[in-house]
């Protein structure tokens, strides 16, 4: 239903909570979309549909509330965020401050870099962060790196289709096909 709790872990009392849900609806069908959280340092990630907010560790507290919607589970590196929109939107914020870095339109910087006239639609699978080198999966088997100020750097075709998160150990990206 959108509520965070803070338990902790020595006396398994409750330390905070705070409910995220923003809607009147208590309907049981009413459900809250996030994806998965992500931790760094004192702060909690939590990306959601339609809020990206970004929570203080010790007490709950609501540092930033941007109306951002990921549809991949946000990266932290250093002071940055990086998350992808459902326009997919590439986009950069700055955890403290809650600026905007830059928004990049992946689609543009697809057809820029191949020298096409014409954008494409994707379909992104999955974002990771390697050797500070962002790694955008899609759907259909191609994988984007771009480097961490949205510059396209190369675009490859993977030899199967990604059916799993990959993993990357050693130089070398694994994962499973069909």
């Amino acid at each position: 239903f959108g509520s965070l709790y803070s338990i902790s872990p020595v006396t398994n009392t409750l330390n905070w909570f705070i409910n995220l849900n923003q809607s009147l609806d208590l309907n049981t069908s009413n459900l809250f979309y996030s994806n998965p959280l992500v931790l760094s340092k004192d702060h909690i990630f939590i990306a959601t549909d339609p809020y990206l907010y970004i929570v203080g560790k010790k007490n709950g507290s609501t540092l930033i509330k941007k109306n951002i919607t990921s549809v991949v589970t946000p990266i932290v590196s250093a002071n940055n965020l990086f998350l992808i929109t459902k326009n997919n939107l590439l986009v950069s914020m700055n955890t403290k401050s809650g600026k905007i870095n830059f928004s990049v339109d992946i689609s543009q910087k697809i057809a820029n870099f191949l020298k096409t006239k014409n954008k494409k639609s994707i379909n992104v699978k999955s974002l990771s962060l390697v050797n500070n080198r962002l790694f955008i999966f899609l759907k259909n088997s191609y994988v984007v790196q771009f480097n961490a100020n949205g510059k396209i750097l190369q675009i490859e075709k993977l030899p199967v289709k990604l059916n799993t998160d990959p993993i990357f150990i050693n130089n070398s990206i694994l994962y499973l096909d069909n």
